[in-house]
């Protein structure tokens, strides 16, 4: 878990977060808006270790829980099943294919957001879900998607990325 310790990535969280707040007050409730934090759990199972991602995206669930106004451990669940299934994903479909990215992308996010607002409404007793609420999780999941492959060339510089394996030949 050195990679989940370092400085620069804590910095990298502390950031984002920080970002994802100031941008929520910038979108309209009800119309979608990126979420980094999606991508810093996505950026982990790509090309850091997909074994450690459901421990990160809890970390990162208790993060948005802890600075969130809504029910406390809403974020914790949905991120850590999210993230087991992400893991569970980036282990067995191939990685390297920028598109595979993109779609493992885009079912996170839907799956992770669709949870989310389902247990929310179900827990706090509120109305069901509405054409604005199924459009605002169609617009977060496109531009969440759509700012990845940027997002992950920022992450490779940032946070130094190296191969995990190094082969070499000598013949």
């Amino acid at each position: 878990m050195r990679h989940f310790l370092s400085a620069r990535f804590l910095i990298l969280v502390a950031a984002l977060l920080t970002l994802d707040y100031c941008l929520a007050a910038l979108f309209p409730p009800l119309k979608g808006r990126p979420d980094f934090l999606y991508l810093v759990i996505l950026d982990y199972a790509f090309f850091w270790s997909w074994e450690r991602v459901p421990f990160v995206a809890l970390g990162i669930g208790l993060l948005r829980d802890f600075f969130g106004g809504h029910l406390f451990g809403i974020e914790t669940l949905t991120f850590a099943a999210t993230g087991f299934l992400l893991s569970l994903a980036a282990q067995k479909l191939e990685r390297d294919s920028l598109w595979v990215r993109l779609a493992i992308s885009s079912l996170f996010v839907l799956l992770t957001e669709t949870l989310r607002v389902s247990l929310g409404r179900g827990l706090e007793q509120t109305q069901g879900l509405s054409f604005e609420l199924i459009g605002s999780l169609f617009w977060t999941t496109i531009y969440t998607t759509a700012l990845a492959p940027l997002f992950f060339w920022f992450t490779a510089r940032w946070l130094k990325r190296t191969p995990v394996l190094t082969q070499y030949e000598f013949f």
